[in-house]
């Protein structure tokens, strides 16, 4: 077979191997033995061996794949052309995750040639699904409302920009949760994601923190945020709380990607995904001049607006479950739901501290429930109604979001 193979490379088709060396994904050419007659540059590349090293060699020894010892893809009764994914060890000990596609190649008389082993590398698959799978995990922003669910929807596409976001909502709403879902989703995943509170600070502290600072006569740099968010993302909380000086400067990193360290005359390029948030209506905050217009129209590339609590419709359900499965499990309770009375009184609560604010009644009751069912008295004491007012009727706008728990 390796014979008529050559024949046909010197007759028919004279430029295949310059053809497989073109192509980005990996091949590799067998004869009917399953011995290696040529890799591609690309399955060089992806398992460390030169084709000059591994000619005549069982693929086995070179793809090392899991495939090879639980069922051979040659071997399968589907035969040829059937994919199947597995992974294999490279030369550096490394294991890539690949899909291999056997092609049985025949000559004009339809008698087999050679088979070609297409081998496509999966990592860059296998690591958008783990980003997209860590973004609804625990501790991660979730819902159902169709408010939520649009936002979510969008979030594994803005990831894959570098663009700057503007989160806007009420506090508790998940500003923070949402911006680092977007972080993780993104290929800026495997690096970091620097948080940093907007608060009252000295200008001078505050451009060494954000910026870093040049120290002694050596200059030597003190890393500050921007720095240590080298290639992953930098979260700004309240932006509004920023000094316009400090603004100033963002704004002229959003258009050359340049910071100026404390100190230093020297500046520095960064590459930096900024992403911002406020409790306020931007338009408002730069009326009463407490955001400067430029860096508002850079910032707002990408905005994105989190709703209240209670104008999420169904999500209050969902999440009160959602949070009640992550405390109990965390408690090691059996706690298995929530009575009517509670349900309908947790219902009717303002909720001005939103999700977040949720998220601790759910907690302290768990914690101090000692029975498989949240009743009014594992409620904190702050819920109006209840110590001194009836319970009232469950809302019929809340009913279908929490119909399981009545």
């Amino acid at each position: 077979m390796t014979k008529r193979f050559e024949e046909l490379i010197g007759s028919d088709c004279p430029d295949l191997p310059a053809l497989l060396d073109s192509l980005p994904m990996g091949m590799v050419l067998l004869d009917g033995q399953g011995h290696v007659i040529m890799l591609n540059k690309a399955l060089e590349e992806l398992t460390g061996f030169h084709r000059d090293d591994v000619r005549g060699l069982p693929c086995r020894h070179v793809l090392r794949s899991r495939a090879c010892v639980q069922g051979c893809p040659h071997e399968r009764p589907d035969g040829p052309g059937s994919s199947i994914e597995t992974d294999c060890i490279n030369r550096h000990r490394r294991k890539i995750p690949v899909r291999i596609t056997p092609v049985r190649m025949t000559d004009d008389q339809n008698r087999p040639v050679c088979i070609l082993d297409v081998v496509e590398d999966l990592t860059a698959l296998k690591e958008m699904a783990a980003r997209l799978s860590q973004v609804t995990g625990q501790g991660q922003i979730v819902g159902r409302s169709p408010a939520m669910e649009k936002i979510l929807r969008l979030v594994p596409v803005l990831a894959q920009h570098s663009s700057p976001v503007l989160i806007t909502g009420e506090t508790g709403t998940g500003k923070d949760l949402l911006a680092e879902s977007i972080h993780k989703a993104s290929p800026r995943s495997r690096e970091p994601f620097v948080r940093f509170s907007c608060g009252p600070m000295p200008s001078e502290l505050l451009d060494a923190e954000l910026f870093g600072r040049a120290q002694g006569e050596t200059g030597e740099l003190k890393p500050g945020r921007f720095q240590q968010a080298q290639g992953g993302t930098l979260y700004l909380s309240e932006i509004a709380d920023l000094p316009l000086t400090q603004q100033a400067s963002l704004a002229r990193f959003l258009d050359d990607g340049i910071i100026l360290p404390a100190g230093s005359a020297k500046p520095i390029r960064v590459n930096v995904r900024l992403m911002a948030s406020t409790a306020g209506s931007p338009e408002k905050l730069v009326q009463e001049g407490r955001l400067r217009e430029d860096f508002f129209h850079r910032i707002t590339a990408i905005r994105l607006h989190l709703p209240r609590l209670k104008d999420r419709g169904e999500d209050l359900g969902f999440l009160l479950h959602h949070f009640l499965a992550h405390y109990a499990a965390r408690f090691k309770k059996n706690i298995t739901g929530i009575s009517p009375k509670a349900l309908r009184l947790i219902s009717c609560h303002d909720f001005p501290g939103n999700v977040r604010e949720l998220k601790n009644i759910v907690e302290f009751a768990a914690m101090i429930c000692t029975e498989d069912t949240i009743r009014i008295e594992h409620l904190p004491g702050h819920l109006p109604g209840i110590a001194d007012k009836p319970v009232p009727s469950t809302p019929s706008q809340t009913r279908k979001g929490l119909r399981k728990s009545t």
